[in-house]
């Protein structure tokens, strides 16, 4: 991992490169001079949260287990922040996105890291939002243990039934979503009592997650619990298992070998 004092030097590097490229390009000297100058300055932010100790004896100063994924809506606030006039680092939330951490078990004081131009930023929570507290170059070749949603074209595609409805988009986009500990220990629990209704309802919070990452009534996807992968498609109100993705591929497999054995 790189120190802050070489992050914060490649970025004023790049922006030096910057600088002659548009001086020589025609563009006014000014617009350059105020690049260089927004970088130092968030040079200066990173150097300041670097040396203040944020300790506070009620909180919890762990870093959670994953890499955060933001929503559309998210990484613009945070991207705003960064690139504005007065970069501060500290993002706020709204009470919403304050229970959507709160439902990973993202706690007040507890670090996370999140990507950002592809730069792994690692963010402190506080009680009113978010902060930035460190920041290195991203290995793409570490582990991608991303939470809610995993993008993936690879994503196994299972054979099903159309069942469509009027006024919803069937189609099936291909993320990986996770839901936190009390959803999942929910729906498992459905699972095992009602073995014959694949039907499981969300709370207004589990629905607005999904919405918020653009999964809308109708969509199929792909939802991790405990490393095993189902297809579902979101409903008006919830949720439908309509395949345990492991399963189906065995089942694949098993009909292929039998198929084979019958040539021979």
């Amino acid at each position: 991992m790189l120190t802050k004092l070489e992050v914060c030097l490649i970025i004023i590097l790049d922006n030096i490169l910057s600088f002659y490229y548009n001086h020589f390009n025609g563009d006014k000297l000014m617009k350059a001079k105020t690049s260089i100058l927004k970088t130092l300055a968030v040079a200066s932010i990173t150097f300041m949260t670097a040396t203040i100790s944020f300790a506070h004896s009620t909180h919890d100063h762990s870093t959670v287990p994953f890499k955060w994924q933001f929503s559309k809506k998210l990484y613009s606030k945070v991207e705003r922040n960064l690139n504005g006039t007065k970069p501060t680092g500290v993002i706020g939330l709204n009470p919403f996105e304050q229970k959507k951490f709160n439902h990973y078990g993202i706690k007040v004081g507890n670090k996370f890291s999140g990507i950002v131009r592809n730069i792994d930023v690692i963010f402190e929570r506080t009680s009113a939002g978010i902060k930035v507290v460190d920041a290195s170059i991203y290995d793409t070749s570490a582990n991608k243990n991303f939470m809610p949603l995993v993008k993936d074209s690879n994503i196994s595609k299972v054979s099903m039934k159309n069942t469509f409805h009027p006024g919803h988009a069937h189609k099936r986009i291909h993320v990986k979503w996770s839901f936190g500990n009390t959803t999942n220990s929910k729906i498992v629990k459905h699972l095992y009592k009602n073995n014959e209704t694949l039907s499981i309802g969300l709370t207004h919070l589990e629905q607005h997650l999904l919405s918020e990452y653009g999964i809308e009534c109708g969509n199929k996807f792909e939802l991790s619990i405990s490393g095993n992968s189902f297809l579902v498609e979101k409903t008006s109100g919830g949720l439908i298992i309509l395949n345990h993705i492991e399963n189906i591929n065995l089942a694949k497999k098993d009909a292929s070998k039998n198929k084979v054995e019958k040539n021979i």
